[in-house]
């Protein structure tokens, strides 16, 4: 093996490395031969891509571009090749195999790669030189560099270590550890040499007795014998024909021949006691002798199979019977959550130890048929113990690493993301009890990998409260590592609500700059730089606001990695500063096309550009893009000369069709986005000035999504609006709006004066209400008033009504999450109950994602994090509104909870240009069901001052009772007119969405919260499926 001194302590440029120009087939050759280590590596490499259908490894072309992500392993192909090629799929050219650790160098804390062998599309290989070298982001290693200690110094995120597969492959330290967690293995007898960092205490530890021996141990062999006796006769082993013998710890861990076991019968004691003896003086200090029961697997009754060809043949081959064990992977979330990933099962006859080299995987379900337990309430039980005993011992392997220090765990970044765990199913009495035999670390993928059409029980196996990725943790630790230090502007404070924010920034090591309007702000105390800009709501100053924040950031040193906003008000200043600052954002014009409602619906009705007609006829149903405007080449729909302090007002929206010309050209910006690929090389240059709406080309237009809808600045306007339509641009008329329809404020939000109405006359007294009462931003800060109180009368829909939130980078769909929403409170159209995930059926979630991603790339919007309201109606999904933001309320919360996933920080990463790659833009399982319910203070005042009080609330969130959102502070239990929610009260599930509304509706009942019939949860709750 290599040592560490082998290692080059700072990047270069080795004369070792040959150049990828002259080709890898070359170098390769002149380099090293087939009996090296490397060599043979490779060559292990290629026979296994051989043998599931793969092409060889390439050359890898000249001059192609990769990403920062870097996934990279150290060592042999087998144990994680199936986890290089998911990387590969889902981030080309990001995963690498090292065969060698000289292909690796350290600089300063960073660990270098120089070399490798990295993963496509498709399964595809490419032999890689990197000059200048990629810097790792997450590292894994294995047999047979595992021990070498590359990563010494480096602060990379590390998913595994020398020590920790040492620590976790000594077997006796590992059944101590579980024993003490009440998890059932095999009772063990263990004669140990200790050493000063074993940390295995001498003394019976559930079924584990552990006796120290010194070295010279002559003088003890009769006290061995007596104790070997005794095991031999203990009631642990009245059910067992054999026992167990083998080596634990030092030498004896890991897939070597001195660490494989021996059965012996448990008739022949002297054989027994003579083997022991024999191997006693053969340890060194920290080794061990282990001597345990054989637990025999549960033996089946009659197997399931049609013997009908005993009717017709004399040749009767004997059936054995049948017996399995299980290996469970499971894997740790980046919230250190346990996942069940996939359980593979070994099955062989009972009467010889089934070993993972010997037999083929398969699923559970396929096993328990086989051997006879056709019960199918029986099997889920199974598969249930089996689950939860994983996912208890990686609860315990965590517990343990968490108590370690940095070197113990083999660096600072180094922590157990993925096992496996050996087990088998037992006889108890009259009991079925789960035997956990050993862990194991860089062997689990190995020992079940399959070809992707096999069906093993992994995480769609109808088991919802475990469900693990392969990918997810390697992923957003090399995103989160990535973003670690970066300094990130972020315009607006936002409320109360917002405070989570600014939490999150400094647990991620992030350098937050805020602008904000309010110079006593709360979160001003909470972030590295903050500039209080008091004049931020008078938007007509947008661009006066840009250079004010420019300048500042110039006169103070400050260079922002990226800018981001969280409030509604301030979209359209932070795309200002982004284009100004010349960092990646969408465009201004795409941010005002989606912060005025009725804009949005026009905008997208007008992408048919190529019959230059607006589809909105007046003859078919409502939810539909319906309608007709004739439209001339170079003008677009909508209403331009408005009077007013609104958003029209402000800027000048008359350009012309802002997509024409446009559409036929090609982007030469380079923001585009273009997977890794050896025959393409993207530019990493990004110009957030560029402007391109853009329609699918497989998919329906996005006009499709689009409702008629008009702009409103007066009562003439709605007269016109609903009797006859209202003149565009082009000579034509928008056709009538049609009752029921929704009044609502243009740029308002949280659905603060949203009212449904019936007729003209509604229409006329809800607008002049909103007139009167909201006139400016002092009268309700924070809804949007700054923009203006112009509103929009949009056509009722009905329907189910879901938020959907994306992930966008270059136009790509990074990552979706749907919720539902419960009927909303009439006439008002405030929120009050919502589910996650959506108990639509997968069609319908399908296009709902499809619906909110396509619109907002018709918008322009193609770099950041959107909340995108929509109804699935008859018809198909229509939409509501783009939020141009991350979504609000309880949305940040629940999808981490469920998926794992912080839409915060991938709204830091788009800003920062850093990818924010999931293992699956639309799959990604959820990890139960949540549910919840709006509380406000027109309604729950009485309860919120006594049973449920705040700081009840909180208690019962950190017991984890329920699931707490704190939407206002406790000073603002104030009912208004107007109101938004004071907080949201949710429950977790683990197995149905039905449970989680069940026990929500308990908990409130006894909070105080439901109360019938002015706000009637079960009403609320009822509508979900």
């Amino acid at each position: 093996m290599l040592s560490l001194s082998s290692l080059p302590d700072m990047v270069g440029h080795p004369s070792s490395l040959p150049s990828c120009r002259g080709g890898w087939g070359v170098a390769w050759g002149q380099e090293f031969t087939q009996t090296s280590l490397e060599g043979k590596l490779y060559q292990t490499l290629q026979e296994a891509l051989t043998e599931i259908d793969l092409p060889e490894t390439q050359d890898l072309p000249h001059g192609v571009n990769h990403s920062d992500l870097c996934i990279c392993v150290l060592g042999s192909p087998l144990p994680y090749l199936s986890l290089l090629m998911e990387a590969g799929r889902r981030s080309p050219g990001d995963a690498l195999l090292c065969l060698s650790p000289s292909w690796l160098s350290r600089s300063s804390s960073a660990l270098m790669v120089h070399r490798a062998v990295t993963f496509d599309l498709g399964g595809r290989t490419f032999l890689s030189s990197f000059n200048p070298p990629r810097k790792v982001t997450y590292f894994l290693s294995c047999d047979p560099w595992v021990k070498e200690e590359v990563t010494r110094g480096s602060d990379c995120p590390m998913g595994g270590s020398g020590s920790l597969e040492q620590f976790w492959g000594d077997v006796l330290s590992t059944r101590v550890r579980m024993n003490k967690a009440k998890i059932h293995c095999p009772a063990t007898l263990a004669f140990l040499i200790p050493a000063g960092q074993t940390g295995v205490e001498e003394g019976k530890t559930g079924g584990v007795e552990v006796v120290h021996l010194e070295m010279g141990m002559e003088d003890y062999m009769n006290s061995i014998k007596n104790k070997v006796d005794s095991f031999l006769e203990s009631e642990a082993l009245r059910r067992s024909d054999r026992v167990v013998l083998r080596c634990s710890g030092g030498r004896f861990v890991g897939e070597t021949a001195a660490a494989r076991p021996t059965y012996l019968s448990l008739s022949n004691g002297e054989d027994i006691r003579s083997r022991v003896a024999k191997l006693l003086p053969q340890l060194l200090a920290g080794e061990a002798v282990l001597l345990e029961s054989y637990c025999p697997p549960i033996r089946p009754g009659g197997r399931v199979e049609d013997r009908r060809w005993d009717l017709y043949s004399d040749c009767r081959p004997q059936v054995p019977d049948l017996s399995f064990r299980l290996c469970a992977i499971v894997t740790r979330s980046p919230q250190d959550v346990p996942l069940l990933y996939k359980m593979a099962c070994k099955v062989g006859a009972s009467d010889i130890p089934l070993s993972h080299s010997c037999s083929l995987s398969q699923s559970l379900a396929s096993t328990l048929f086989e051997c006879g337990f056709s019960d199918p309430t029986l099997a889920a039980s199974l598969r249930r113990l089996a689950t939860d005993t994983a996912l208890s011992c990686l609860r315990v392997v965590m517990e343990a690493e968490s108590a370690m220090s940095a070197e113990q765990r083999g660096g600072p970044e180094a922590q157990t993301d993925l096992m496996g765990v050996d087990l088998i199913f037992t006889l108890d009495g009259s009991f079925i009890k789960p035997v956990v035999l050993g862990l194991h670390l860089s062997h689990c993928l190995h020992s079940s990998f399959q070809d992707q059409a096999m069906d093993l029980d992994g995480a769609g196996s109808g088991f919802e409260a475990s469900q693990g990725t392969l990918l997810l943790s390697p992923l957003i630790r090399s995103q989160y590592y990535l973003m670690q230090g970066k300094t990130i502007l972020v315009v607006g404070a936002g409320a109360y609500s917002k405070k989570f924010i600014w939490e999150a920034a400094k647990q991620n090591k992030l350098k937050i700059l805020l602008v904000d309007c309010d110079p006593n702000h709360f979160a001003s105390k909470m972030v590295d730089h903050f500039l209080p800009l008091p004049d931020i709501p008078d938007h007509r100053r947008d661009d006066q606001h840009c250079v004010r924040i420019c300048d500042w950031l110039a006169s103070s040193g400050l260079h922002p990695d990226g800018c981001v906003c969280f409030w509604d008000d301030c979209v359209v200043l932070t795309s200002l500063v982004c284009d100004r600052l010349g960092l990646r954002g969408p465009p201004t014009e795409a941010i005002r096309i989606s912060k005025e409602k009725s804009r949005t619906h026009q905008h997208l009705l007008g992408l048919l550009k190529s019959t230059g007609i607006h589809p909105v006829t007046a003859n078919q149903p409502s939810g539909q893009a319906d309608g007709l405007v004739e439209l001339k080449n170079g003008e677009r729909g909508g209403m331009v000369n408005m009077e007013g302090n609104s958003l029209r007002a402000m800027a000048d929206f008359d350009r012309g069709d802002l997509f024409e010309s446009r559409m036929d050209k090609p982007d030469n910006t380079g923001s585009s986005y273009i997977p890794f690929s050896p025959f393409s090389s993207p530019s990493s240059s990004f110009k957030p000035s560029t402007f391109k709406p853009s329609t699918p080309l497989l998919s329906p237009s996005p006009s499709s999504y689009a409702v008629p809808c008009i702009h409103v600045e007066s009562a003439l306007d709605l007269e016109k609006a609903t009797q006859g339509g209202l003149a565009v641009p082009g000579g034509a008329n928008l056709r009538a709006v049609r009752f029921p329809a929704v009044l609502k404020l243009e740029y308002g939000s949280g659905a603060v004066g949203v009212r449904k109405v019936d007729s003209l006359a509604e229409s006329l007294m809800h607008f002049e209400r909103i007139v009167g009462d909201l006139r400016e931003e002092t009268d309700y800060p924070g809804i949007g008033l700054g923009w203006g109180n112009a509103m929009i009368l949009m056509e009722y829909l009905g329907g189910t009504e879901h938020d959907v939130d994306v992930l966008l980078f270059n136009g790509r769909l990074e990552g979706a999450f749907v919720s539902d929403n419960g009927p909303t409170r009439a006439p008002a159209f405030t929120e009050t109950a919502a589910q996650m995930p959506s108990g639509l059926a997968p069609d319908k979630r399908a296009q709902l994602i499809q619906a909110a991603h396509h619109a907002c790339l018709g918008c322009g919007l193609r770099n950041g994090v959107f909340n995108v309201e929509l109804k699935m109606t008859e018809l198909g999904p229509r939409l509501i509104e783009i939020n141009a933001r991350m979504g609000g309320f309880y949305l940040r919360d629940w999808i981490l909870q469920l998926y794992g996933v912080d839409i915060l920080m991938a709204a830091f990463m788009v800003a920062c240009g850093v990818r924010p790659c999931l293992p699956s833009a639309t799959g990604l399982p959820a990890r139960g069901h949540i549910a919840g319910v709006m509380c406000v203070v027109s309604q729950h005042l009485q309860a919120l001052r006594s049973t449920a009080r705040p700081e009840r609330l909180r208690s019962l969130h950190q017991e984890g009772a329920l699931c707490l959102n704190e939407l206002a502070a406790d000073d603002e239990l104030i009912s208004g007119e107007y109101e938004e929610p004071f907080c949201n009260v949710g429950v977790r599930d683990t197995h149905s969405g039905a449970n989680a509304r069940q026990r929500l509706l308990a908990l409130c009942q006894g909070l105080g919260l439901h109360c019938p019939p002015r706000y009637d949860l079960s009403h609320f709750l009822s509508q979900f499926s």
